[in-house]
């Protein structure tokens, strides 16, 4: 991590790595360069002098010494001294004249080699030889030896040497210079994204980047940094109006409350217990009932809701909510029960059933219809009314928080706005979805489905 850090932006560290590698690469070029270069001309070299000495060695088969002509011991560019080494080690004839020892022993005739560093005086410097062996028409046994200088392959390798040492150094510099200047160039979008969003603050979520016009990873960058803050923008509206509605709505018990104890306060009397039954206590146990409900669904947004699975019969779900229709109002049931089970949480399902029916008897006129559909991959729990039904404009939205949709869902009919969307989220825990469509009767039809790997039919 320190490593890390120390090399800084990501301009450095892209530059540094760039450098490293090309420095690699250079290394590892220059090593095969040299190598290369230097068998290459060893390879000349000793093909020349073996021609040369294959061309003696065939004429003194052929003719004997006699026939070699003075023009076979010319020395040219790829050959710098010749010998004929007789059978004891001496030097017959040579390219060069004076006295001079003989660039190695004999070897037997029809073989040939190659060695380096063979030298016929102090001053004449290494050669590089090919000995010949070759039986004359006389029987003697002789050896041609053709020798190329050392020295000037030593100095061209030397050349190509020198060349990497000064040239790639040069390239490493002009490669690390590029990086850094190409580097710098592609980010500086970057560097412009980073600047606008740093300028951005919660008042000012309506902002966005700038998407550069390249096709490219930067303005894909960019066009999802605006996405984001789409998504923050759109949550901060949604909290400040969550924050709005949930106070007006523990605004208007608490009002009913602290005005009647203030009341009470002013005239020095008791609240009677008609007024606390009446009044006081319905307002706080709905108070109660909307601060559960909002702790339930902060809960929800922050780690879901905590399921405890076990076998849950839905059409006994059902008849309960049928009889408790029965008893608390005088509205018809049709209910619809089809024996099935699932896999649930028995409270959670209750619960949204129950939010479902409660909706319901808020705005049904005479009748309320409960159903379950065994869709075989899917089970479908559904609770119409005969009232005014839910526009189609608005279907998207019912289960947004605090919502009413029109003057026949008012507050005044003892809804909140919670119910659905807590309904909502305890579906979605189960891995279903809810719906809203229209009731054969024209009233409302709000249900839900869960997936068809969780029911058995009993």
């Amino acid at each position: 991590m320190k490593i890390r850090r120390s090399f800084g932006p990501v301009r450095s560290r892209v530059t540094a790595l760039a450098t490293v590698l090309v420095v690699v690469a250079l290394c590892v070029a220059a090593v095969v360069i040299v190598l290369v270069s230097r068998n290459l001309m060893l390879s000349t070299a000793d093909r020349g002098t073996s021609q040369r000495a294959a061309e003696i060695a065939t004429t003194i088969q052929a003719e004997g010494l006699v026939g070699v002509d003075p023009a076979l011991l010319d020395t040219d560019q790829y050959v710098d001294v010749i010998q004929i080494i007789g059978p004891g080690g001496e030097v017959i004839r040579s390219s060069r004249s004076g006295t001079v020892r003989p660039l190695g022993a004999p070897v037997r005739p029809g073989s040939e080699t190659a060695e380096p560093d063979r030298t016929v005086d102090k001053s004449s410097g290494d050669f590089r030889t090919t000995f010949v062996g070759v039986v004359a028409p006389d029987g003697s046994m002789l050896t041609v030896a053709v020798g190329a200088a050392e020295a000037p392959l030593k100095r061209l390798v030397l050349v190509v040497t020198l060349l990497c040492v000064i040239v790639f150094p040069i390239i490493v510099l002009l490669i690390a210079f590029l990086t850094f200047h190409l580097v710098g160039r592609a980010l500086r979008p970057v560097d412009d994204i980073r600047r606008e969003v740093d300028e951005i603050t919660a008042g000012r979520l309506d902002q966005r980047v700038v998407v550069p016009s390249s096709d490219d990873e930067i303005s894909r960058l960019a066009a999802t940094m605006n996405q984001m803050l789409d998504r923050l923008e759109a949550a901060r509206s949604r909290q400040l109006k969550f924050v709005g509605d949930a106070s007006h709505e523990l605004n208007s018990p608490l009002t009913t409350i602290v005005g009647l104890t203030d009341l009470a306060a002013s005239r020095g009397e008791p609240i009677d217990s008609d007024t606390v039954r009446d009044v006081i206590a319905p307002e706080a146990e709905r108070l109660q009932r909307m601060v559960a409900d909002l702790l339930l669904l902060a809960r929800a947004d922050e780690n879901g809701i905590a399921l405890m699975l076990s076998t849950v019969d839905l059409d006994e779900l059902l008849f309960a909510e049928a009889a408790r229709i029965r008893a608390l109002t005088g509205l018809t049931v049709d209910d619809r029960p089809v024996p099935i089970q699932v896999d649930g949480d028995a409270e959670k399902l209750t619960r949204a059933l129950r939010n479902l029916v409660d909706n319901a008897i808020r705005h049904a006129e005479t009748r309320i219809g409960l159903e379950i559909v065994d869709g075989g991959d899917h089970v479908t729990i559904a609770v119409s009314d005969d009232g005014p039904g839910v526009p189609v404009s608005d279907r998207n939205r019912i289960t947004d928080r605090f919502v009413r949709l029109d003057d026949a869902r008012t507050r005044d009919s003892g809804g909140s706005g919670l119910g659905l969307a807590i309904v909502d989220e305890i579906i979605r825990a189960h891995g279903g979805r809810l719906f809203v469509n229209e009731a054969p009767d024209g009233g409302a039809r709000i249900g839900f489905d869960l997936p068809g790997d969780q029911p058995s039919s009993r």
